[in-house]
């Protein structure tokens, strides 16, 4: 009777234990299919919903990169969707040689009326999109040699 007691309880935790371990992959995979994907040439459009009224004669500057490497592309707000001032949709054509992986919004610069440049940021939520495009290594170091005529 006791061995039957055994027997039982281990596959009872054995049988816990596979479906705990299947649980992350699913997790994984769903993420994966719910983030959208686009390919160098394809057209990228988000909405941007500020959480107070751009003042007028203000603009934002969005920046997207990769997010293992620094190629960033910039997009500015243009006319609010709504009277509000508050949502903007944002349209942006990714290069032919688009660099793939993981995108995100590395950066969105707030620029007020009559600034050339300034140091105020917007945060934002982690937006991501997958590049279908080349990877790989990228070089990383070189060796310069003065030549002398």
């Amino acid at each position: 009777m006791t061995k039957k007691i055994c027997v039982v309880l281990f596959s009872m935790v054995l049988f816990s234990v596979s479906l705990v371990s299947q649980e992350p992959d699913k997790a994984a995979a769903q993420l994966t299919t719910d983030t959208p994907h686009f390919h160098g040439g394809d057209e990228v459009s988000f909405t941007m919903k500020l959480n107070e009224p751009l003042p007028e004669g203000a603009r934002f500057d969005v920046r997207l990169s990769p997010v293992g490497v620094n190629q960033e592309l910039s997009v500015s707000s243009q006319e609010p969707a709504d009277k509000d001032r508050k949502e903007f949709l944002l349209k942006l054509k990714l290069p032919e040689h688009a660099r793939g992986g993981v995108w995100h919004i590395f950066t969105v610069w707030l620029f007020l009326p009559g600034a050339s440049w300034v140091g105020n940021t917007i945060s934002t939520n982690e937006m991501k999109f997958v590049v279908d495009g080349p990877s790989g290594p990228l070089p990383s170091n070189a060796t310069a040699t003065i030549v002398k005529k």
